[in-house]
């Protein structure tokens, strides 16, 4: 065991005091996706599985067309698309051709129900 530490010692210092410019470039290549994977798993704006919108919208959905439903399920499919929907709808009040001005406000409401501040 202590020869382990030794060893793990002396490569550090060599690496510290020679450092190898791939194992730099791939260490900062790592960092930096790990830090992309964790700022999108930490991220904080409209947090809603796919199964929780659609079970909280079902009764709703009996006055939602058929293109409508296919919509708000095309919304849910992932995160992504319910963060730009989100953004783009729920943060400033505009018109979506695609939902009646009502069941825009109800898909709405149901995404800040279920956001995580």
């Amino acid at each position: 065991m202590k020869k382990l530490l030794i060893i793990i010692v002396a490569i550090a210092v060599y690496l510290h005091f020679y450092p190898n410019e791939e194992l730099n470039a791939w260490y900062d290549k790592t960092k930096q996706q790990a830090k992309t994977k964790f700022s999108d798993i930490a991220d904080t704006k409209a947090r809603v599985s796919p199964t929780k919108l659609i079970s909280g919208l079902q009764q709703d959905f009996k006055t939602f067309s058929k293109k409508e439903v296919a919509y708000v399920e095309q919304l849910a499919e992932s995160r992504d698309n319910l963060r730009a929907f989100h953004k783009e709808y729920c943060e400033v009040t505009k018109d979506n051709i695609r939902l009646r001005r009502d069941h825009l406000i109800l898909v709405c409401n149901k995404l800040e129900q279920y956001r995580i501040l």
